[in-house]
C-alpha cells in the first residue's frame, strides 16, 4: 500500500538534505515556507513549483512571510535557493529548455553554482557568461561551450546541441561585392559540414572554405560580367529629372497604353475620340518601358546634349548610336547584343507601328528603318544568359528540389538556435539579435512559402495582409490582401488580374476578381512539413510568424492592408534577402559546386526541372507552376537529352516490371 505524502512531511524531507548538505541554519529558515504556501498545494505538485520559482516570486514570498512573523527574515531567499536547487539537480536532462541562455541558467541552478564559480571552472569570463544568460550575445566557440558542459556535470553537447547559431565570427572577408553572402556561407558551412563554429575550425578546413567562395565567382555569365562592367558608367536620366514636355508625353502614353478591356476608363477615352492601345499593357510593362526610355534620355542628354522627348525615338540614327555607345562600354571578350538591345528595339516597333503611339501622337513613324534594324541586330545573335544560370549546378543533379528543402532545414535549425522551440520562441534580449531573429523567422516562412508554391516575385514582395479581416486564432478571409484561414488552415489567395499570364486560356475559366487559393497545410504535398528536430508544419510557423513576428517587424501604424514580408516590399528588397540566405543552399554537404547567390526566380526554375525530371511531364510543371507546356519546356525546366535518354528507359523498366 502507497501512503502519500502531505506538504508538510515533503518540507521536512527537503530540509532534513539542507541540514546535511548545506547547515542546519537554512534547513530552520526552508521549514517556514509552510506558513506561505499557496492554497491548495499538494505534496505532489510542490517540487514542480518550488523548481520554477524564480527570484521575484521567492523574494515576495519572503515580503509574505515577514507580513506573517511580523519582523524580516534575511537568509530565507537564500534558503529557498538552496531548495531549489536540489530539486533542479534531481531533474533529469530531458527538461532542460531548449534555448541556450534559459538551458545555462537551469544548469547553474541544478548544479548549484554561482557564475562566477563557474566561470573559474571552465576558463569562461564572468562577464561573457552573463551576456550569455541574458541573451546579449551567443557563444562563438564550441570548445568553451563544451568547457562549460563538463564544469556543469552535462553530458558532451547538451548545451552545445542547443546553439544551432553561434555568435560573432571573424571571417576576414575583404570583398565587399559578395560580403554578405561569403560571410553567412562560410558561417553555415562551417556547422552544416564540420559541426563547429568558424572560429573551431582547422586552419586546412578553413582554407577549403574560402577556397570555394573565391572559385565560385570565377563562374559569371557574361551578363555579370556585363552588369559588373556598366555600373561603372552609370548614365540614366530618372523620370523625375525630364523635362515637364518629357514626363506630359510619357503621362499621355500610359493613358493610351495602360486602359483596361471593358473598362469605363477606356469607354470615355473612345467616347471622346482619343486613341487606345488595341491591347492593353499591364503595370510591370510600363515600368519596364519606362526605364528603357531613362537610359536612352540619358544618353541623349549626358552623352550628346539633347533634350529628351519623344521625337528622339524616330532618329533611327540615334538610336544606332545609343546601341554602339553602349556596347563599347565592354570589355572586347564580352559579347555585348542581349535582350536589353532587343527588348528596346521591340519596344520602338510597337511605339512606330500602325496602331502605336507616335503616331497617335502626330510624329512621324519609321517602322520599316526599325524592323531593318532589327534584321541586321539578328544576323550579330543574341547572348542570352539563362534565367537558371545562378541554379545551374543543381539543376545537374537528380532531384534539385532537394537542395533547397535542404537549404531550408538548416535555416529553421539556424532559426532554432536564436528563439528555442520553433512554435514558442524566445526572441533575444539584445534588439540586434532579436531583429536578426525576426528577420530569419519571415525569412524562413518566405523561403518555406516560395519552395511550396513557386509562384513570380510581385506575388511575394505585393503580399498584403489585411488587418481589418485577419483573427488572431480564428478563421478569416483575404479581405483585400492575400492571406486567409479556414477550418485552421492557412492559404495564399491572389486574384486572377494579379497573374502575369491571366489572358492565357489558364485562367480562362475565372473572372478578374476570382481567387486562386495555395494552402499552407496540404497532406498531399510533399514539403509542407519536415523533420527539424522533430516534425514541424508551415501552417504552424505561419501562425506564429503571424501572432509573434509579424506585428513586431510592422512596428504598428498599419490599419489596412499591410505587407505580409515587412520590409521586402520591392522586387530588390525581395531579391536581396532571397540571395542573402541562398548561402544556406551552397553551404550544405555534398552540394555541386559553382551555386552563386540565387532570387525567387530560381525557384521556379528549380521546382519546374525537379517535376520534370522525377516525372518526365512538362505538363506536371506547367501545372505547378500555372503556365503553358510550352514556356516550362522552352524557359523553366531544364531536361537535357542525357535526362530524357536516361528517363525515356527507366520509365520503360518500369513498365515491364508492372506487367510482370
Amino acid at each position: 500500500m502507497v501512503v502519500s505524502q502531505t506538504p508538510r512531511e515533503v518540507v521536512e524531507e527537503l530540509a532534513r538534505r539542507l541540514a546535511r548538505e548545506a547547515n542546519k541554519a537554512y534547513a530552520s529558515h526552508f521549514r517556514q515556507i509552510l506558513k506561505v504556501l499557496p492554497a491548495g498545494l499538494g505534496a505532489e505538485g510542490f517540487h514542480d513549483w518550488l523548481a520554477s520559482l524564480d527570484e521575484k516570486g521567492m523574494k515576495a514570498l519572503a515580503a509574505q512571510l515577514e507580513q506573517v512573523e511580523g519582523k524580516p527574515r534575511p537568509h530565507f531567499v537564500s534558503a529557498l535557493k538552496r531548495a531549489r536547487a536540489v530539486v533542479l539537480g534531481e531533474k533529469p536532462l530531458r527538461e532542460m529548455p531548449s534555448s541556450f541562455p534559459e538551458a545555462l541558467r537551469w544548469a547553474i541552478e541544478r548544479a548549484s553554482l554561482s557564475v562566477r564559480t563557474l566561470a573559474g571552472a571552465s576558463d569562461v569570463k564572468e562577464k561573457t557568461l552573463w551576456g550569455w544568460l541574458a541573451g546579449r550575445q551567443l557563444p562563438s566557440s564550441r570548445a568553451a561551450v563544451e568547457k562549460l558542459e563538463e564544469a556543469l556535470g552535462l553530458p558532451q553537447g547538451a548545451l552545445a546541441q542547443r546553439l544551432s547559431r553561434w555568435g560573432r565570427q571573424k571571417f576576414g572577408v575583404h570583398d565587399k561585392r559578395h560580403r554578405r553572402f561569403t560571410q553567412a556561407f562560410l558561417r553555415l558551412a562551417a556547422r552544416a559540414r564540420y559541426g563547429v563554429p568558424w572560429s573551431d575550425l582547422r586552419e586546412a578546413e578553413r582554407k577549403a572554405l574560402l577556397r570555394e567562395d573565391e572559385e565560385r565567382w570565377g563562374r559569371s555569365s557574361n551578363r555579370q560580367l556585363r552588369t559588373s562592367q556598366a555600373v561603372k558608367t552609370p548614365y540614366g536620366l530618372p523620370y523625375e529629372a525630364w523635362p515637364e514636355r518629357a514626363q506630359v508625353e510619357w503621362r499621355g502614353y500610359e493613358a493610351f497604353a495602360a486602359a483596361p478591356q471593358r473598362s469605363r476608363q477606356r469607354a470615355e477615352r473612345v467616347l471622346r475620340g482619343e486613341e487606345v492601345a488595341a491591347r492593353p499593357v499591364r503595370e510591370t510593362t510600363l515600368t519596364r518601358e519606362r526605364q528603357m526610355l531613362e537610359r536612352f534620355y540619358g544618353y541623349c542628354r549626358n552623352e550628346l546634349g539633347l533634350e529628351p522627348g519623344l521625337e528622339l525615338l524616330t532618329r533611327v540614327d540615334l538610336v544606332e548610336s545609343y546601341l554602339a555607345w553602349r556596347w563599347r562600354r565592354y570589355d572586347e571578350d564580352v559579347h555585348p547584343l542581349t535582350k536589353t538591345e532587343t527588348g528596346f528595339i521591340a519596344f520602338l516597333k510597337k511605339l512606330h507601328g500602325p496602331q502605336g503611339y507616335l503616331r497617335a501622337a502626330g510624329y512621324e513613324t519609321r517602322l520599316e528603318e526599325i524592323k531593318a534594324l532589327e534584321k541586321r541586330l539578328a544576323r550579330a545573335g543574341v547572348d542570352e544568359t539563362p534565367g537558371y544560370h545562378a541554379v545551374e549546378p543543381l539543376l545537374e543533379t537528380d532531384d534539385p528540389l532537394y537542395w533547397l528543402v535542404e537549404g531550408l532545414k538548416l535555416l529553421l535549425l539556424e532559426l532554432k538556435g536564436l528563439v528555442g522551440d520553433l512554435r514558442r520562441p524566445a526572441f533575444p534580449a539584445s534588439k540586434k539579435l532579436q531583429q536578426e531573429a525576426l528577420a530569419l523567422y519571415r525569412d524562413a516562412v518566405l523561403w518555406w512559402a516560395l519552395t511550396a508554391h513557386p509562384l513570380r516575385a510581385k506575388h511575394w514582395y505585393g503580399a498584403r495582409l489585411d488587418l481589418k479581416a485577419s483573427r488572431q486564432g480564428e478563421d478569416f478571409p483575404p479581405g483585400e490582401g492575400h492571406l486567409g484561414r479556414e477550418g485552421g488552415v492557412y492559404y495564399l489567395a491572389y486574384r486572377k488580374r494579379e497573374f502575369k499570364n491571366a489572358a492565357s486560356k489558364i485562367f480562362k475559366a475565372y473572372r478578374d476578381d476570382d481567387l486562386i487559393r495555395f494552402p499552407l497545410q496540404d497532406p498531399e504535398h510533399p514539403h509542407l512539413s519536415l523533420e527539424v528536430d522533430g516534425k514541424v508544419s508551415l501552417n504552424e510557423l505561419v501562425h506564429v510568424y503571424l501572432v509573434e513576428v509579424h506585428p513586431r517587424l510592422l512596428g504598428g501604424g498599419s490599419a489596412g492592408a499591410a505587407p505580409l514580408f515587412p520590409r521586402l516590399e520591392s522586387e530588390t528588397r525581395l531579391r536581396a534577402a532571397v540571395s542573402q540566405r541562398s548561402a544556406a543552399v551552397a553551404a550544405l554537404p555534398g552540394v555541386p559546386a559553382g551555386v552563386l547567390p540565387f532570387g525567387p526566380h530560381a525557384f521556379r526554375h528549380v521546382v519546374a526541372t525537379a517535376i520534370v525530371k522525377t516525372t518526365g511531364s512538362f505538363e506536371a510543371a506547367a501545372n505547378v507552376l500555372l503556365d503553358s507546356i510550352e514556356m516550362v519546356a522552352r524557359h523553366y525546366a531544364r531536361f537535357a537529352p542525357a535526362d530524357r535518354y536516361r528517363f525515356g528507359w527507366r520509365a520503360y523498366g518500369e513498365a515491364l516490371r508492372r506487367k510482370e
